[in-house]
């Protein structure tokens, strides 16, 4: 419905987008600056709620990311990056995409100069990195410098920096970008010439254009007050953590930083707790898979392993199973480094090891605390897996994780750890192991047929329809959309529990586990595989 006299401020409260008093308390920040941008730097409005705001006022649709970017157009360079205009063609149609569908002036002028285009709205984070990709002008006065200019190198001068606007938003816009993208973590990574802004999304790292050299040391210094660091520590790693809000929701940031000769390089985890389903119905997981760990977690005491190199999904697995077993009458204490994720009805400990908060120190504490079931983040030495054995011992379920490769490797780490066999064949319930596998774009994956080496090294048929990635605008080109689990799990029965104090040998363990637990990694990819959820090459890129 076109409402050419309903203002912004109506439209949102209308929406229920905004309510009156949250505008007003805006208007005081910053009389001078728009609304809508204050709403948004706030972390209380989303640029696709402002969207929605635009289409309630005007008629300009929105674009749906489709079409090839244009860098010929008779509008200049530098006019469609001052203005922040995305030209777009799209077989016969031309488009030019803004993020102001209030700005009169500007519409008014691209629809003289441009007649043959049709007007349409994006975000502006959107607009503003497929600008600096495609069409940004370049400066061919660039130097070698270092990032850090001089006149930056006052600490007080680097905060009035990160406090001002354009650097607020940038900041922001690299949060809400991530959200966006489904990304796990931003990578900020200075070289000599340039900075690499790169996201992980899907396990894969992605290139975007980053923050100029000048903007960084600013950038930097926002993100380490957001994160409550120091900024005048530029010579050692440093660790923190951001709270904020993007698109109406609050999502935890990780935030670490490595010196390095042209800057600090930072890392940021995301993580998004309204994002994550901790439900083991809906992990993803085998449906096998499913019904072996809620067997094993009625069990009341003995210990639970999730095995996996970092990245592979162990923590969210295992937060799905105390999910499960919360009832009430449990007392359920964690141990973590840091808290993820915070759970109802359990009682997480974050470990904090400046002020000798150990892993070691936790769980002795909470020993005497009366627990039923206690997680471990990790067990990382021999210290910590004695204690996980001994509360197994005592009564208590004990759910952790481990860096292996296998399921089965796990054991040998244990014994290798001089964990005594008799100890761990007696504590020990189950060890899975698992990794994050890309599923396929259900919009472009295409069926093809597998040559005969690859069926064959798989050992598969050509009884099934086989997919591959194609790639279009729905996955970035990429071809896959979000991932998926495959796990194996391998419960200590009597024969993989003989083996343990017979045998304890990698090959003999695994024979023994596999008498009752044959389904492997590779097994439950396949049966992805053949499901139609991924691809034979990304089985391969993710277990050989």
């Amino acid at each position: 419905m076109q409402t050419n006299t309903t203002t912004l401020e109506q439209a949102l409260i209308e929406l229920h987008l905004a309510d009156p008093a949250l505008i007003e308390q805006a208007k005081k920040l910053n009389p001078t600056a728009k609304i809508h941008q204050i709403l948004i730097d706030m972390g209380a409005l989303s640029e696709e709620q402002l969207l929605t705001a635009y289409q309630h006022i005007t008629n300009l649709p929105t674009w749906n990311g489709e079409g090839e970017i244009q860098k010929d157009h008779p509008l200049t360079l530098e006019f469609l990056a001052y203005n922040q205009i995305l030209p777009v063609q799209i077989q016969n149609t031309k488009q030019l995409i803004i993020a102001d569908a209030l700005d009169d002036g500007l519409i008014d002028l691209l629809k003289n100069i441009c007649p043959d285009s049709q007007i349409m709205l994006a975000a502006q984070s959107e607009i503003s990195q497929l600008i600096q990709q495609h069409i940004q002008p370049t400066d061919n006065n660039e130097t070698d410098e270092e990032p850090n200019n001089n006149n930056l190198q006052d600490i007080e001068h680097l905060k009035d920096l990160a406090l001002e606007a354009p650097i607020i938003r940038l900041v922001n816009d690299l949060f809400n970008q991530a959200v966006k993208l489904n990304a796990s973590d931003i990578h900020l990574e200075p070289s000599r010439n340039q900075i690499e802004l790169r996201y992980r999304i899907d396990g894969i790292l992605q290139n975007y254009s980053g923050p100029t050299g000048e903007q960084y040391p600013a950038v930097v210094s926002r993100i380490k007050i957001l994160a409550k660091l120091d900024i005048s520590e530029r010579r050692l790693p440093q660790d923190g953590r951001i709270r904020t809000k993007s698109g109406g929701r609050t999502i935890d940031i990780r935030v670490s930083t490595v010196p390095t000769p042209y800057g600090e390089d930072i890392v940021m985890r995301i993580l998004d707790q309204k994002k994550q389903i901790l439900d083991l119905n809906k992990s993803g997981l085998s449906g096998n898979i499913i019904t072996n760990f809620q067997q094993i977690l009625k069990k009341s005491h003995g210990i639970i392993l999730v095995t996996g190199p970092t990245g592979s999904g162990k923590t969210t697995t295992l937060y799905s199973a105390l999910q499960y077993i919360i009832d009430g009458e449990k007392k359920i204490i964690t141990v973590e480094d840091p808290v993820e994720y915070e759970i109802p009805g359990i009682t997480q400990i974050p470990v904090q090891e400046n002020i000798g908060m150990t892993f070691n120190n936790a769980l002795r504490a909470i020993l005497r605390h009366d627990p039923d079931v206690i997680f471990i983040g990790e067990i990382r030495d021999k210290e910590t897996a004695e204690i996980a054995i001994q509360s197994s011992l005592t009564g208590h379920l004990v759910l952790s994780t481990l860096h292996t490769n296998s399921a089965i490797g796990a054991i040998n780490r244990f014994l290798d750890m001089g964990i005594p066999d008799y100890l761990l064949s007696s504590s020990l319930l189950a060890v899975s192991a698992q990794r994050l596998i890309r599923k396929l774009c259900d919009h472009c994956k295409q069926p093809y047929q597998p040559d005969s080496a690859q069926l064959k090294h798989y050992q598969l048929t050509n009884d099934y329809t086989y997919y591959r990635a194609q790639g279009c605008h729905h996955c970035a080109k990429t071809g896959y959309k979000g991932r998926l689990p495959i796990a194996e799990i391998k419960k200590v029965d009597s024969h993989l529990r003989q083996a343990i104090l017979e045998t304890p040998n990698l090959d003999d363990l695994n024979k023994a586990a596999d008498i009752n637990n044959p389904d492997s990694l590779l097994s439950d990819g396949i049966e992805k595989i053949k499901a139609g959820l991924t691809s034979l090459e990304e089985l391969q890129r993710v277990i050989g």
